[in-house]
């Protein structure tokens, strides 16, 4: 029964990661494709930039769904442990490079924030002051800070005694995070994380 039920909850993760809560937004309410608008990203900053803020809280609470939802589904589906981190990290990789939008996405900030949140609202509390210290570590350059705080993401649930499938799904997050914002790591930004 394992062996079918984590390739299954990894599809399902990554399928409901893949829908683009801001691409679908601002094509509703602007008739525009976010990918090409501002930053390009489909996460809810850009939508923000560019369609406002009731906007972008449709787009944020869409990804909040999506991410929660897959986390859920793989507890009720997969009794074994391991079926949460890897709908974790497959929902954030769908948030990333969703199939839906030509594998163009958001950061996955936002997804996998959510995720910690349900998870371990502790560890995702301690995170918060952890991007500032990144921030001024990475001279108030957003994409490194972001990358940085998303691979902290496991010591701060090791630290507030998560157990380890928890953890893994931190380290699972926090490398499709890490690897989603190379490509930005060159590009100096300002203010908060990036979608």
């Amino acid at each position: 029964m394992a062996a079918l039920t984590l390739p299954l909850v990894a599809a399902v993760g990554y399928l409901l990661g893949s829908f683009p809560s801001g691409v679908v937004v601002v094509r509703f309410l602007k008739g525009e494709d976010l990918r090409k608008l501002g930053s390009g990203h489909t996460g809810g900053r850009n939508v923000r930039r560019v369609a406002g803020l009731a906007p972008a809280v449709l787009a944020v609470l869409g990804d909040a769904a999506k991410a929660i939802v897959a986390v859920r589904l793989a507890e009720i589906v997969g009794p074994e442990p391991w079926a949460v981190p890897v709908a974790a990290t497959a929902a954030v990789a769908g948030h990333c490079w969703p199939l839906y939008t030509r594998f163009r996405g958001g950061m996955g900030l936002g997804s996998a924030s959510f995720i910690l949140l349900y998870l371990s609202p502790l560890s995702f509390f301690l995170l918060v002051p952890a991007f500032a210290v990144w921030y001024l570590v990475f001279r108030r350059h957003r994409y490194r800070a972001a990358a940085a705080t998303a691979l902290t993401a496991p010591a701060s649930l090791w630290v507030t005694g998560n157990p380890l499938p928890v953890i893994a799904a931190g380290i699972g997050m926090g490398v499709v995070i890490a690897v989603r914002h190379i490509p930005s790591m060159g590009v100096r930004t300002g203010g908060g994380p990036s979608a």
